[in-house]
């Protein structure tokens, strides 16, 4: 099936789709995904399956604070349309349900010992080298989950990286496509280059005042300042709310509020344990390895140390070096019948030889820890912000309510809204349609200022909420048009561009000179020496040969082998409007006999990665040719 699965292949789509997941894992883990599927309208289907409106929302709110993460404090909001995001998070929501469906057909899952090491190794929940219990758990609940429903969420996502090697590992490569591909990527080849920078001919140009006023006066629409705005704003923050006498948090709210969250966190019994494992292969039988458990057993019960044989004897590689600690875990980490056994045991205990599916187990309980919820003083100041918040951004939603209400029937005049809502009014200069200072520079806002009934008929702007929580109403003070700058003002910029212009003149005419000189057969030294350029020459150039400007190296490689004793000349085009003849003389075809092992090695992976990404791209597709979806349009 895989085969035909394989032959399919076509699109680049999957590449992009599994790039999104792995790099979500990566900054989030497995929780950075979400099941919940609400009764609420669906925004899309797949083969008959939906996807929530409310799914969409929590995954784009996700991404979104996954993107502020990546900036840090350069994260702009602005930078984002909440439909383009939208529409990719639901393209990745489809690719994902196409990709679970397939799985299921296949009858792909996963053993509870996969989930558990899966949750236990994750980067997120490891603290000082070990599993965090704490750690888990608070990262599981804000981003949503019950400890049982994020084993859900990490069970599908192993099944997908299943599905995903099932078909990236059935890739294969030749011998021949290496010995080809080491001719070709490790070729060489003699070149030689004349350079025509634009910055060694602009250097010898003069530019008159008269031509750089000529140029002002033929030109002057193109030297014309942009129209711009000065405005007076009011701004309306949840935060500007929060000592509003409408927020009120009694003793009795704040109390309420800790048995609420303390009724949600329960207290969790850890144990911390270590283990000695005795792995089950063909070699050894489950009988050899109880027998062998037993003997040690006897011997830490005989006063040896318990840690300094999981050491010696132990074959689990992630404890066996630390001693066999495992950490101090609650339930649910562990496969049954190793937690069954771990939750019988007295602190100090080691237990009778265990068989699970890793293997025969002995363990040692440690301790007993029990997660106690803090006392209500320790987090009572914690407490009475969040409410202080909640009240202030519902407050916030009838405030602003207002504050569109006032801004329509008061359209001249800021006064009003100021008086009725205690808003200072502010003021900002220079704001034009492509620039603002400070909140003026979200788009949103400029674009509201230089509507009709703003700019021309100096009416107020509707309340505009530019960013969570935050509105603004603003109206025009003052309109300065589009006027010609002085000559005085433009004159160097005018000079630089009629300097860079003739410049670039020069180089492409003494370029196609000297390229059509080559071809007619003229010497290589004839040329350079009446131009007054050097060539320059690299013996047995690589691909990437330091020093060498890209463009030239992508022609030079690019043009046909030349005959013996003879040579190939081609022309390339640099940034900034450099220009070159290239020369080639001499090809030597990369041999993989010459080559380290490495080197292979290193051939062979790309080809692999190569040949895997197609056929995963191909399969991909030929599920999402033959699927039924159905996705609204986000233009």
């Amino acid at each position: 099936m895989l085969q035909k699965l394989r032959d399919q292949t076509q699109g680049l789509f999957f590449k992009v789709l599994v790039g999104a997941i792995i790099f979500t894992l990566a900054i989030f883990g497995f929780g950075a995904f979400n099941l919940f599927m609400n009764p609420d309208p669906a925004v899309a289907s797949v083969n008959g399956e939906d996807i929530s409106q409310t799914r969409l929302l929590q995954e784009a709110d996700r991404e979104r604070r996954r993107l502020a993460m990546q900036y840090g404090e350069n994260f702009d909001p602005d930078m984002i349309d909440p439909l383009q995001l939208q529409s990719a998070v639901l393209d990745q929501l489809i690719g994902r349900a196409l990709l679970t469906q397939a799985a299921e057909e296949m009858d792909m899952g996963a053993s509870p010992r996969q989930v558990s090491s899966s949750v236990a190794e994750n980067p997120n929940f490891i603290v000082e080298g070990r599993f965090d219990q704490n750690a888990y758990r608070q990262v599981v609940q804000m981003m949503g989950y019950t400890p049982q429903t994020f084993m859900d969420v990490t069970e599908e996502l192993i099944v997908l990286d299943q599905l995903r090697k099932g078909i990236v590992d059935s890739s294969f490569t030749t011998e021949w496509e290496v010995r080809q591909n080491a001719r070709l990527l490790n070729q060489q080849r003699d070149l030689a280059y004349l350079a025509f920078n634009v910055a060694d001919f602009a250097a010898a140009i003069e530019v008159s005042d008269d031509d750089v006023a000529l140029r002002y006066e033929e030109n002057q629409r193109a030297y014309m300042s942009e129209e711009s705005i000065d405005v007076d704003y009011v701004e309306l923050t949840w935060t500007d709310l929060l000592d509003d006498p409408a927020i009120e948090v009694s003793e009795e709210d704040l109390l309420n509020a800790y048995e609420t969250d303390k009724a949600a966190n329960p207290p969790e019994e850890k144990r911390d344990a270590s283990h000695i494992l005795l792995a089950v292969d063909d070699d050894v039988s489950v009988e050899e390895a109880t027998a062998r458990a037993l003997e040690l057993r006897e011997r830490i019960e005989a006063g040896e140390s318990f840690a300094e044989l999981a050491e010696e004897f132990s074959d689990d590689p992630g404890s066996a070096a630390t001693g066999g600690e495992l950490g101090a875990l609650g339930k649910g980490v562990f496969v049954p019948e190793f937690e069954e056994v771990l939750w019988e045991l007295q602190e100090g205990e080691v237990s009778q030889p265990v068989t699970t599916e890793f293997g025969v187990h002995l363990i040692k309980l440690n301790r007993i820890e029990d997660a106690q919820y803090p006392e209500f003083e320790t987090v009572r100041a914690e407490i009475d912000t969040r409410l202080r918040r909640e009240q202030a951004e519902a407050l916030f939603l009838e405030r602003y309510r207002e504050l569109d209400s006032l801004a329509f029937e008061q359209p001249d005049s800021l006064d009003g809204l100021s008086d009725s809502l205690g808003l200072d009014i502010r003021h900002a200069q220079n704001i034009t349609r492509s620039a603002g200072s400070a909140i003026f520079g979200n788009e949103e806002l400029r674009q509201a200022l230089f509507t009709d009934d703003v700019l021309v008929n100096r009416f107020n702007t509707s309340a505009i909420e530019y960013v969570d929580n935050r509105a603004v109403v603003a109206r025009v003070t003052q309109r300065f048009e589009p006027a010609v700058r002085p000559l005085e003002e433009v004159s160097e910029t005018i000079r630089d561009e009629i300097i860079s212009e003739r410049a670039r003149e020069q180089v492409q005419q003494e370029q196609a000179a000297a390229f059509a000189r080559l071809e007619a057969g003229e010497s290589v030294a004839e040329v350079a020496a009446d131009v007054g350029v050097d060539w320059q020459r690299v013996e047995l150039a690589k691909r990437n040969q330091p020093g060498v400007p890209r463009e030239v190296l992508q022609v030079a490689f690019a043009m046909q082998r030349p005959t013996e004793g003879g040579k190939q000349i081609g022309e390339a085009s640099g940034s900034g409007g450099d220009r070159y003849v290239v020369a080639v003389t001499r090809v030597a075809d990369g041999d993989v006999s010459t080559m380290t092992e490495s080197e292979i090695a290193s051939i062979r992976g790309m080809l692999a990665q190569r040949s895997s990404g197609v056929d995963f791209e191909g399969f991909y597709n030929s599920l999402e040719a033959d699927a039924s979806i159905s996705r609204p349009d986000f233009e």
